[in-house]
């Protein structure tokens, strides 16, 4: 029982910030037009600053194992969902192909970005922190690659350029040093670096990395919960109770159930198995929901699939996550 009060701990504040960001949305405190200037501060600086802070010094992720499951179970987690997203669309038989290929996209890309990272920081600790960060590697690029392919009816290889995004990046570019610094024999943690004569200056620099670094959530959650707020009307408007379940059915129950059993199957790390058992319980992600506006998808449909499956998570998420942990023996 403690255990699962735990989880349901590091999850409500969460969607406490969300409602937060909806109701400063409401009363005009936070407007559209500041939008886009927070969206690129947070994707271009504050977000690689989180990256970086938790990647750079991982001693996880000088582990073979680690480097090179991590980014292959996100990209296959990730296609699996959109794979099953997208049979499941085809099996109901929408009217129109774009209701088909907005739920196979909508249904299939997990929130894998912000809500994991304060969960598995909370459950687990900074040590997993940074496989979940390659872990997003391998899912930033299925969401590029195979989640936007079935989306545009496109093939796969003309979405390549696509991924290198500045997370992705950052990705890349943390991992490389962490590698560098574990070949001259070197340690970035700040107790390393506060006891050797050389640490200073870049204990300075990690600092500040870290300061800048715990912005990404609040701000993150607060965002997507003015997104959500902008859309509410629309969602309330174009309500379908079966696109909901079928959501429900995919995103909530399906999806949390094979990656779980990934994770107590596959012979991974110890960390490797909290990422996925968090990332298994994740609901829609809501940037689809500006790219299917953008690129001329169904945007009810999208909307049913993110506000249902955002809104089950409050209970589906701790749940999953417990049932996890309890499969793949979590400590």
């Amino acid at each position: 029982m403690n255990e699962y009060l735990q989880i349901l701990g590091s999850v409500i504040p969460l969607f406490l910030m969300m409602g937060l960001g909806a109701a400063v949305r409401r009363a005009k405190v936070l407007n559209e037009e500041a939008d886009k200037t927070l969206v690129n501060l947070l994707v271009h600086v504050i977000q690689p600053c989180l990256i970086l802070d938790h990647v750079i010094p991982s001693e996880a992720l000088r582990r073979s194992g680690n480097l090179l499951w991590s980014p292959l179970l996100g990209f296959l987690c990730m296609a699996i969902g959109v794979g099953l997203a997208t049979l499941t669309a085809r099996a109901y038989r929408f009217p129109q192909s774009a209701q088909t290929r907005t739920f196979g996209f909508a249904g299939g890309i997990f929130n894998y970005g912000y809500i994991p990272v304060p969960v598995i920081s909370v459950l687990y600790g900074a040590g997993t922190l940074g496989v979940l960060f390659v872990y997003n590697l391998g899912a930033e690029v299925a969401f590029w690659t195979v989640g936007f392919a079935v989306f545009e009816q496109r093939s796969i290889l003309k979405e390549w350029p696509r991924i290198f995004t500045t997370p992705v990046r950052a990705i890349l570019l943390g991992v490389a040093i962490n590698l560098s610094t574990e070949y001259f024999g070197l340690r970035f943690d700040p107790d390393t670096l506060s006891a050797v004569a050389w640490g200073w200056p870049v204990k300075i620099i990690m600092d500040m990395i870290h300061s800048i670094g715990l912005c990404t959530i609040p701000i993150a959650m607060l965002l997507i919960g003015a997104t959500m707020a902008d859309f509410w009307g629309e969602f309330r408007a174009s309500f379908g109770g079966t696109v909901m379940l079928l959501a429900l059915l995919v995103r909530n129950l399906v999806c949390p159930l094979v990656f779980v059993l990934l994770a107590w199957a596959l012979p991974v790390s110890q960390e490797l198995k909290e990422t996925v058992v968090v990332q298994a319980a994740m609901p829609a992600g809501v940037f689809t929901l500006l790219l299917v506006r953008h690129y001329g998808g169904d945007v009810p449909v999208a909307l049913q699939v993110i506000f249902s499956t955002s809104a089950a998570a409050i209970i589906t998420l701790p749940l999953w996550i417990h049932f996890g942990m309890q499969l793949v023996a979590v400590k």
